[in-house]
């Protein structure tokens, strides 16, 4: 059994337009993935994808504590072909789904806080 493969992967199954859903530390490197098999898309990179969306997620991070707002709990970011979400686990760790258009915005939210509860006790261990 592997927790965060059942995790992702059941966000994966229950947000409507989500291409896959990864898990990564803030090094950039990704821990899991899960790519919806409906949806594989071999033109994208996932590992470029975590890779410079977490040089993007420092940035935030590092924003949010400069200007003493409290710590940065989520990311969104929308382009014309992909939506991310994005949902910190831990300080070291993050939770993102990639969406196409007119994937399921809020169900994606919703299933992101719940999957952060599951994952930060298994990261705590």
């Amino acid at each position: 059994m592997n927790i965060f493969r059942d995790v992702i992967e059941g966000v994966v199954s229950k947000v409507e337009g989500t291409l896959c859903a990864l898990i990564v530390g803030v090094d950039g490197i990704i821990i899991d993935r899960f790519i919806n098999p409906d949806k594989e898309n071999a033109a994208l990179n996932y590992e470029m994808l975590a890779a410079e969306y977490t040089s993007l997620l420092k940035k935030a991070l590092h924003t949010a504590a400069d200007v003493e707002v409290g710590a940065l709990q989520e990311v969104t970011i929308f382009t014309e072909q992909l939506g991310f979400l994005i949902r910190l686990i831990t300080d070291e760790y993050f939770l993102m789904i990639v969406l196409e258009p007119g994937g399921n915005f809020g169900r994606g939210r919703y299933e992101l806080r719940k999957a952060r509860v599951v994952l930060e006790k298994e990261f705590e261990l």
